[in-house]
């Protein structure tokens, strides 16, 4: 029984890991068009059954991960708004917080919230109050000096906001542009909406995930690089797992590029976002 359950574990992780799905994606729109173009009436029988199935399965997989990101952020968000109705976080001002939003060059007097909801896993800012979130368990386990590092990551969010929501309204354009480029040649209407909702992934993904990279740079140079790293390596041991998400790059990945930031000579401007 133990080792049924290590294989469906096992087999859990590797279907779900970002690599697995960023290929599918990247499947998803070859095989749409082919099959989109009807060049697959001119391969034989056995073929043309074998790339149908192939597209579902990868479809499959492409769709499955975006599912359970989408329910699972709405979920958080519905059970922390009911949740603070009935238990205020408390609010907790960082000693060096407004130092902080100083090197940021960003105005910043609101406090922490910290919570004891369940569901919040990790800190988070709500862009709409400009409210961060911790929750009560990870503030108290890590050091002053990585709080602030957490701190630091979230402002960040707060002062590129706008920027991200720039870059996810010409992702959007791209996405449209590519729509009328395919519309041009492809007549199945399921075919069209699944490889157009692949390119949209793909792009908005690349954003979400350069978005985070972005607010780790600030951090690092707001607070130090050591910081922000401590705390990734907390994720890491609390999580178990190093993987990237579709939302964020891989905690090694993220590492190592702040480790840039080691040497000053190299420092790069905030809105760097490689990784």
């Amino acid at each position: 029984m133990t080792k049924i359950t290590w294989v469906k574990e096992f087999g859990k992780r590797v279907y779900l890991t970002f690599k697995l799905w960023l290929t599918a994606l990247a499947s998803v729109l070859v095989l749409s068009i082919i099959i989109g173009t009807n060049l697959m009436f001119f391969l034989p029988l056995a073929v043309r059954i074998a790339l149908a199935g192939i597209y579902l399965i990868v479809t499959e997989i492409m769709v499955f991960p975006f599912v359970q990101l989408i329910t699972g952020s709405t979920q958080q968000i519905i059970s922390n708004f009911r949740y603070n109705k009935k238990h205020k976080p408390k609010e907790r001002y960082l000693p060096n917080a407004k130092q902080i939003a100083e090197k940021m060059n960003i105005k910043y007097d609101k406090p922490i919230y910290v919570t004891d909801n369940p569901s919040v896993t990790g800190p988070f800012t709500n862009l709409f109050s400009g409210k961060i979130y911790f929750p009560s368990s990870e503030i108290e386990e890590l050091h002053d000096t990585e709080n602030e590092a957490t701190f630091a990551h979230e402002l960040a969010h707060i002062k590129y906001a706008l920027r991200f929501v720039g870059e996810m309204s010409l992702a959007t354009l791209a996405t449209w542009v590519f729509s009328m480029f395919l519309a041009q040649f492809t007549i199945n209407l399921t075919i069209f909406i699944i490889a157009e909702f692949a390119f949209m992934m793909l792009t908005l993904s690349f954003v979400i995930r350069r978005n985070e990279s972005r607010a780790d740079w600030a951090a690092g140079k707001a607070t130090t690089p050591e910081a922000v790293i401590s705390v990734l390596e907390y994720f890491r041991a609390k999580c178990k797992g190093d993987g990237g998400t579709i939302t964020h790059p891989s905690i090694q990945a993220r590492i190592k590029r702040l480790e840039r930031l080691f040497d000053s000579n190299n420092q790069q401007p905030d809105d760097c976002a490689r990784h």
